[in-house]
Formats: structure tokens, sequence, C-alpha cells
């Protein structure tokens, strides 16, 4: 075994407490965690644009990050939020084709970035890294699957109910969800006139409240029941 900086040697660790490393083999971990590098990215800065080589897959240290779809109109859609513990990037290095989505920090964020050379290198030696990598893919492709059938079948309200009460569950605050118009239009596949127009006519019905940047969520049964509705 090679003997290991100490940096090195804490970014083994961190990997080896993650599910997405459980019992893939000390060889791997010691040559991911040698081999990465650390990245610190401010809010609002781009990992990657749609296009883009897949030269590195990243892991969430800390922060936040938005996978984004842009269409070539220049409309964006927030489909995927990475979080802390979290690995994003792998498919262009698996496919070994261009990036097909942007990538965006949400928060202030520390990354991980390894190498596409040495995840393919790992996966071809370790087959329980593979299978770790194969469990994530099948999980987001469900998820993908899920998000489809919102788009089709939901109506503008039940699409912005549904991220709400999604983005709810996930806030450290009680009540509120620390967002704006903005990125809720993006989340959502909906222009920030119609958000607004929606938002509005919940305020009224005293359903939340909206501020600068937050909204906080009062009625969530009267929420769930419009997530549940579908388009006519």
């Amino acid at each position: 075994m090679t003997s290991l900086s100490s940096s090195a040697t804490t970014l083994q660790a961190y990997l080896g407490s993650l599910a997405l490393f459980f019992g893939i083999s000390q060889a791997s971990l010691e040559k991911l965690a040698s081999t990465s590098r650390m990245r610190k990215v401010a809010k609002g800065q781009v990992i990657f644009f749609q296009g883009d080589p897949g030269e590195a897959v990243y892991l969430v240290r800390s922060g936040s990050i938005a996978i984004q779809l842009v269409h070539p109109d220049g409309r964006e859609m927030i489909i995927n939020e990475i979080n802390a513990g979290e690995l994003f990037g792998e498919l262009a290095v698996l496919a070994q084709r261009p990036r097909s989505t942007n990538a965006m920090a949400l928060k202030p964020s520390e990354l991980v970035v390894i190498p596409a050379v040495i995840v393919l290198e790992v996966l071809q030696s370790d087959a329980v890294f593979t299978r770790r990598l194969l469990d994530l893919l099948a999980h987001r492709l469900r998820a993908s699957t899920l998000r489809e059938s919102s788009i089709i079948f939901l109506d503008a309200q039940a699409r912005l109910a549904l991220i709400l009460l999604k983005l709810d569950q996930y806030q450290p605050d009680e009540d509120l969800v620390t967002i704006s118009q903005v990125e809720l239009a993006q989340r959502t596949g909906l222009t920030r006139q119609t958000v607004a127009k929606i938002l509005g006519r919940w305020r009224r019905a005293g359903w939340l409240i909206t501020g600068r940047g937050h909204i906080m969520l009062l009625n969530r049964e009267m929420l769930y029941k419009v997530s549940q509705e579908t388009a006519l």
C-alpha cells in the first residue's frame, strides 16, 4: 500500500463513510482519494456547461448543486438538486459523451473532483463500485421518469405545489422554503409570470406567505390536494 498525504488520508476516510463507497476495496478508496482534488465554488458558479466533455465526476462535500437543462432559446429548468454526500456528472463519464446538462452551485459549495480516467479504472477493477454506480443510475432513471410524468400529466398549479412540498421536506426551517420565483420557474418549467400569478392566488387564499427569496407554507393540506390534481 502506498503512503498517502494527510489530506488524501482524510479524504479516503470521508469517502469510506459514504453509502456510495460502502464495501469497495481499500485499494480502490486509496486510488480515488489520492488522485482527487478539492474545489470550492461560489453561489451561482457553473461547474460545467451542457456540451462540455466529461472529464471528471464530482462529489458534493458541502453545499448544493443544481442540475439544469438548457433549451436553445435560453430557457433553463432545474431537473435535480445534488446535496452533501451525493455524486453528479457520472453519466457523461460512463457514456463518454458530452455533458447533457449544466451544473451550477445553489449555495457556496465544496466539491471532491475525481478524474474520469480514475473512475473508469476503478470501475474495471472493483465490482462493488460498479454495482454502487449502477444502483445510482437506476435511482436517477426512476426519478427522471417521475419528473417527466409530472411535466406531462400535471397542470401548472399541481407542478408548483409538488415542488414546494418537496422542498419543504429538506428545509431546515419548519415553515420557510428558501427559494426565489425565478428558481421555482426553473424547477417547474413554467414562466416566472405564471409562478407569480399562482403564488399570488394562493397568498390571497391564505395558503402561504411570500417574501423576498422565501415562502412560508401555511396550508400544506391544500397544497397537497392541488399537487394530486392532473391536467385535464
